[in-house]
């Protein structure tokens, strides 16, 4: 009787696999159907569509229109509103630094489906894979788990070298929005795309303005940390030690743990860009 009864559960096993691999192929046979099906949407075309009031995203050869979706998107709009336009493949599989969305993200994104991805020939247009020459015959591969060393920075929890974008928001409104590149964990570059309080834009204030001196003060900040690694961005909660002071601005009355704050932000969202 036992052997009876294991020999029926190996067949209903063997049964339940091949059902499974069946539509798994069958899966596959439909995406590219689907895929198919779809009406062709170029890089130019895609890139019309970057703003709140029409938001765009190509992500692994799809493309979603989530203009519905950025008032309900859980964090500040100018989060998502950073991938409006463009190719969002590397945002989407790096919410955090190795770390892509959830399978429950990828069932959502699917209801905002328009269209796929092409060329100027009309073929498909895939995002970039990371690869590596071939010293042999020029072939570029996809790098094995072995040589990876995004892989490895991310499974070590490093920040891996790239363009990142982060913001500093406080009531809503945003303070501090920087860009940055890093390169083996240190800062190749810093730049501000936004730096305000109380209704004050620093970037727009010239020499002889009354708060010009903050503005030149968060300059020092930029240069100093250039060619630092990235774990000095903590001395700014002590920014007398990165700055001057200037005009009677004292260094140390600096807001740095803003900047902190957007660098950070930018981190958690993970590589905007790869070099």
């Amino acid at each position: 009787m036992n052997k009876i009864a294991y020999t029926a559960f190996i067949a209903f096993v063997a049964s339940v696999l091949t059902l499974v691999s069946v539509s798994a192929l069958s899966g596959a046979d439909r995406d590219a159907a689907a895929d198919e099906a779809l009406g062709p949407i170029t890089l130019e075309e895609l890139a019309e569509h970057d703003n709140a009031e029409s938001c765009w995203k190509a992500i692994h050869g799809r493309v979603y229109d989530i203009t519905d979706y950025v008032p309900r998107h859980p964090t500040d709009e100018a989060v998502i509103l950073e991938w409006c336009g463009r190719e969002s493949t590397a945002g989407w599989d790096n919410k955090r630094p190795g770390v892509p969305h959830s399978p429950r993200a990828a069932t959502l994104l699917e209801d905002y489906l328009i269209g796929r991805l092409v060329d100027e020939r009309g073929e498909p247009e895939l995002a970039a894979n990371p690869a590596v020459e071939s010293p042999d015959d020029g072939v570029s591969r996809a790098q094995s788990p072995a040589a990876d060393e995004r892989l490895h920075r991310a499974m070590l929890g490093l920040p891996q070298d790239g363009h990142y974008r982060g913001v500093f928001i406080d009531r809503g409104v945003i303070q501090v929005n920087v860009t940055f590149d890093l390169r083996d964990g240190r800062f190749e570059s810093i730049d501000y795309r936004h730096l305000a309080y109380r209704d004050v834009d620093y970037l727009t204030l010239a020499e002889g303005d009354d708060l010009h001196p903050v503005r030149v003060q968060h300059e020092q900040i930029a240069e100093r940390l250039v060619g630092e690694p990235v774990t000095a961005i903590f001395a700014l909660y002590e920014p007398e030690r990165v700055v001057d002071d200037i005009d009677g601005f004292s260094g140390a009355t600096l807001r740095g743990a803003k900047v902190i704050s957007a660098i950070r932000d930018g981190l958690n969202r993970g590589v905007y860009s790869w070099p």
